[in-house]
């Protein structure tokens, strides 16, 4: 019986130190940081223990219809705030609205990504997104060799082909996801942007191996956000579904390895110098920028394989997300799509006319793709970034350890910058109203050294996907359906959007 009495005191005691435990990490400790910060004046958008801000998005979702409606509205009451703060698990999350602070931020070089979800994708993909300091610099430097116009240029036809198969697949047909189509589409063009081809005759575990790619970014999203990860750690997942994640991910890139080395050994360069369409892995080969040894100037192929991983990574949920949502943009507003088609029509007469100098001359298509970045905002911020030693931002003194972010949502919402920020409004980045705005408030792609590498390719990919779906067909979306906006990984809607697609009557 005394033993029993001894083990239940043991166990009591135990229990009762991890609660202290956890109610000082996440309760106590950020309460105290929060409290020096508000003594410099930094407003408390919230404290809710463990998820901060994200505690909103239900209760938005049942009264406003969207998620993110207080975090939208809180520079509508505040347009001349500064930043504000809310908590994230442990810790003190601080965001940046002053474009001066932002400038700040993203050239301060003791602020780098914080490991928290960044880490679990690293498991499969390591590629530039995630590198810091001069790593990043050298290995922007050789990427940037194959990334410029010619690139750029070359794949306008095959971007162009990808988008055709898939509208033939549709013709008057109901998609009931449309963001998913996009995403499918938006992984075809990154591997056609690194290997000029399509994968769809490798397998791997009878998938597809577009289908696994897919998958392992799924998996690393769920992974990510989970209670486990959160409260335990990357060590706890390693045995479960992050052990077979890896495996899948090595399994994958010996496959990528096998194709980029046979390509090494049986190109000519002095064939290449002819070649009319040329992908990534061409300039990087004509450039001498792949060798066995990592170098100043030279990546290996390992290292090309994790580029295309993260690439394809990005560009499935930034450019599928982006063109499923102004697809639906242009359900929900009519008007948006006759003044699209009236450009389209006189700059686009036939496939030659589709080229990059024309696309770039189409005002509207720009300032249409501009109002859907800044309207349906993928992601409420950047990666979190923290702080590594005290640091200085402007007047605001930062302590060590505090995450620090761009309100990039917020920015985008401000009534000080954009009249009317709630109006889907193209018109407003044509009338003049916008020519002022500051650098750091509308950075979709990010800014500063770090900003997107692959942001014209993202960019050329949504407007070609724009012209050749509003060429080809009318949308036809439920007229009782309600965008309700949600978070799971990203900003996306709560309910897919199914479109009809109505094929032109010619």
């Amino acid at each position: 019986m005394g033993l029993i009495i001894q083990i239940i005191i043991f166990l009591f005691t135990v229990f009762s130190l991890l609660a202290l435990y956890f109610v000082y990490k996440f309760y106590i400790k950020p309460k105290v940081l929060m409290g020096f910060y508000e003594k410099q004046g930094v407003k408390n958008l919230c404290f809710s223990p463990f998820i901060g801000k994200y505690s909103f998005v239900s209760r938005d979702i049942a009264s406003k219809s969207d998620g993110f409606y207080s975090i939208k509205d809180f520079l509508a009451q505040n347009p001349d705030c500064k930043y504000s703060m809310t908590n994230l698990a442990d810790f003190v999350c601080v965001q940046l609205y002053d474009p001066d602070l932002i400038k700040d931020f993203y050239n301060c070089k003791h602020v780098v990504k914080h490991k928290f979800g960044v880490e679990i994708f690293q498991e499969f993909m390591n590629g530039i997104v995630f590198a810091e300091g001069e790593e990043h610099s050298r290995k922007r430097k050789i990427i940037s060799q194959a990334f410029h116009y010619q690139l750029l240029q070359s794949m306008i036809p095959p971007l162009s082909e990808i988008y055709d198969e898939f509208i033939d697949k549709i013709k008057d047909k109901k998609v009931d996801d449309c963001i998913s189509m996009f995403q499918e589409i938006s992984a075809e063009s990154v591997l056609r942007l690194f290997f000029s081809k399509s994968f769809k005759d490798y397998k791997y575990k009878n998938k597809t191996i577009t289908d696994n790619l897919i998958d392992l970014i799924n998996i690393a999203g769920q992974l990510a956000k989970s209670a486990e990860y959160a409260f335990l750690g990357k060590t706890f997942l390693r045995f479960g579904k992050l052990s077979a994640l890896k495996k899948t991910s090595r399994d994958l890139k010996k496959i990528f390895k096998e194709v980029i080395t046979n390509r090494i050994n049986s190109t000519n360069l002095q064939d290449l110098k002819h070649k009319q369409r040329k992908d990534m892995i061409d300039y990087l080969i004509e450039n001498q920028g792949i060798d066995k040894i990592e170098s100043e100037n030279k990546i290996t192929i390992d290292t090309i394989i994790e580029e295309f991983i993260t690439f394809y990574a990005a560009g499935l949920d930034t450019t599928g997300h982006t063109l499923g949502m102004a697809i639906y943009y242009l359900s929900a507003y009519p008007e948006c799509t006759k003044l699209l088609s009236e450009e389209i029509k006189a700059t686009i007469k036939s496939q030659a006319d589709l080229s990059s100098d024309n696309i770039k001359n189409m005002k509207y298509l720009q300032a249409f793709v501009n109002e859907v970045l800044r309207h349906y905002t993928i992601a409420d911020q950047l990666f979190m970034r923290i702080a590594t030693q005290d640091i200085k931002l402007g007047n605001l003194n930062v302590k060590k350890g505090t995450i620090l972010n761009v309100g990039i949502l917020e920015n985008h919402f401000n009534p000080k910058y954009f009249k009317n920020p709630y109006q889907f409004n193209p018109q407003r980045w044509l009338d003049g109203s916008l020519d002022k705005l500051p650098s750091y408030i509308f950075n979709p792609f990010s800014a500063g050294k770090n900003n997107c590498i692959g942001q014209h390719f993202a960019q050329i990919n949504i407007k070609i996907g724009l012209i050749k779906f509003i060429q080809s067909f009318d949308f036809e979306i439920d007229p009782n359906y309600k965008l309700i906006l949600t978070f799971q990984f990203l900003i996306e809607p709560l309910q897919p959007i199914a479109i009809k697609f109505n094929s032109k009557k010619l």
